[in-house]
């Protein structure tokens, strides 16, 4: 590819210097046999090919799918033990619950339950 500075900008031209044939003499069949040996030829069937590689996609896609909506199954799990953790729901239960009247009612008083608080 030759550029000279006479050029607008972006064009080039193409010159093709010298084409060098060699001749050769003598034909060496040892190695062409040796080669049409290895020769496979082969002719595919495209269609089936591309079907195949579309399924592989196809299940490679819909398994990440999986996984994906597993792993966000899981988180979510995840937050909502953090979030009743996070709650008084297991502090606030009824049965654990006592009344002032319910104290004094008892057999302590209440500077005795005062006292044995501390």
């Amino acid at each position: 590819m030759n550029n000279s500075f006479d050029y607008n900008i972006c064009n080039s031209s193409f010159s093709f210097l010298k084409v060098r044939t060699i001749k050769v003499e003598k034909r060496i069949n040892e190695i062409v046999n040796r080669l049409n040996k290895t020769k496979v030829e082969r002719k595919p069937d495209l269609k089936a090919e591309r079907e195949a590689i579309s399924a592989a996609e196809k299940a490679e896609r819909k398994a990440q799918l999986r996984d994906k909506k597993r792993r966000e199954e899981m988180e979510r799990l995840d937050k909502e033990k953090q979030a009743d953790i996070r709650s008084y729901k297991g502090l606030m239960v009824q049965e654990k619950m006592t009344s002032n009247k319910q104290i004094a009612s008892g057999s302590k008083t209440l500077q005795e339950l005062e006292e044995d608080f501390m």
